[in-house]
């Protein structure tokens, strides 16, 4: 890949670039699922599910050492061929039109539910994506940025979880480790769902200026994620226990009406206005990668062609996001889109190792 000044970062900008693609808005139901199962020990698949994600980072990390200058799209073109690398390419392309119709639809829903319950949900989902697109359209550096800005503002939403630990009981997630390593590692296998969009890193590593610190900002990133994710997953156990929050949809932020303050009654309504900034940005993050994927796959120029890309794949994002009739459907939506990015983020990855492997000669 040509060096171009809109697509390349930093790796500071790298690691909040993987955490913005990661976190979305499965992190409000992740307590209910990780507990599901094992009851008070979710927060034990839920760390133990990071290790999906860590495979898939090294896996990554190797190949782009091979291949330093190349994207998925040129790699899979080189290793296994144009017939076989192209139904690849367009295979990663389809994954992230449909991995990201399901954050799209989900945030959708919950700001129907909670702040605009008049307004139809495909005009809600409309305005997100116009969003999303006009973000993406200015590429890598500047999204690498506004990831930047975002994560701080995150940080700030997290803080209003503090007030739910008074009065809590710790008891909820004792006994340690009865539900059994097997059943929790069963567990751990859905929760790692929660961890996709790291795959995104298959694209954007010849972008990065320092390739001998991708590994490190990635090993940062997903420690950052798994954090928040635990410190999400114990809060909701300890408020709420075990077999509460199956009763919930969304646990996180029902988690905020147990706090009320003098003045401030309603505090998930001050999370929800911080939170939807949040939402656009996996979009962002994926919708560049998809459409810089499918300019390299049609051979156009980047320069001309590729804000074109980020409108079409935009607009299949958001027309996927749309097919889901309820939210039970939706729910089945993200269980096939945690299977997706096990297929994209770690098959692939994968395979093209093994192709390296296998044409050593040919690579060097």
């Amino acid at each position: 890949m040509k060096t171009n000044p809109r697509f390349t970062i930093t790796s500071k900008q790298l690691i909040f670039i993987i955490i913005g693609s990661t976190i979305a808005t499965g992190v409000l139901s992740l307590p209910r699922t990780a507990s599901t199962n094992v009851g008070p020990d979710g927060w034990l698949a839920v760390l133990l599910g990071s290790l999906v994600p860590l495979l898939s980072l090294l896996m990554i990390v190797r190949l782009g050492r091979l291949f330093p200058d190349k994207t998925l799209i040129e790699i899979s073109y080189l290793l296994l061929g144009k017939f076989f690398g192209f139904f690849i390419n367009i295979g990663f392309i389809a994954h992230i039109v449909f991995f990201e119709s399901i954050p799209l639809r989900v945030g959708t829903e919950f700001t129907s539910v909670y702040i605009l319950p008049k307004t139809p949900t495909s005009v809600i989902a409309l305005m997100i994506i116009i969003a999303a697109i006009y973000v993406a359209r200015k590429g890598a550096k500047v999204i690498g940025r506004l990831n930047e800005i975002l994560f701080y503002i995150l940080l700030l939403d997290l803080l209003l979880l503090l007030p739910t630990l008074k009065g809590v009981d710790y008891t909820n997630i004792l006994p340690l480790g009865e539900a059994g390593f097997l059943q929790i590692a069963q567990e751990s296998l859905k929760t790692s769902f929660s961890y996709g969009g790291i795959e995104i890193l298959l694209v954007i590593y010849p972008m990065v200026t320092r390739k001998d610190e991708v590994l490190k900002a990635g090993v940062v990133a997903l420690s950052i994620i798994t954090c928040i994710y635990v410190l999400i997953t114990v809060v909701c156990l300890l408020v709420f226990g075990s077999e509460m929050i199956q009763h919930l949809i969304w646990p996180s932020l029902t988690l905020l009406k147990t706090v009320h303050f003098p003045v401030i009654d309603r505090l998930e309504f001050f999370f929800l206005a911080l939170w939807l900034l949040m939402i656009p940005r996996p979009f962002i993050n994926l919708c560049f990668a998809g459409s810089f994927s499918l300019t390299q796959v049609l051979k156009l120029d980047l320069n001309k062609y590729y804000p074109l890309m980020v409108i079409i794949v935009g607009l299949a994002i958001y027309v996927v996001a749309l097919i889901p009739k309820n939210i039970v459907e939706v729910a089945k939506f993200a269980t096939y889109g945690g299977y997706s990015f096990l297929i994209i983020g770690l098959g692939y990855p994968l395979l093209l190792n093994i192709a390296a492997s296998l044409q050593k000669g040919k690579v060097n």
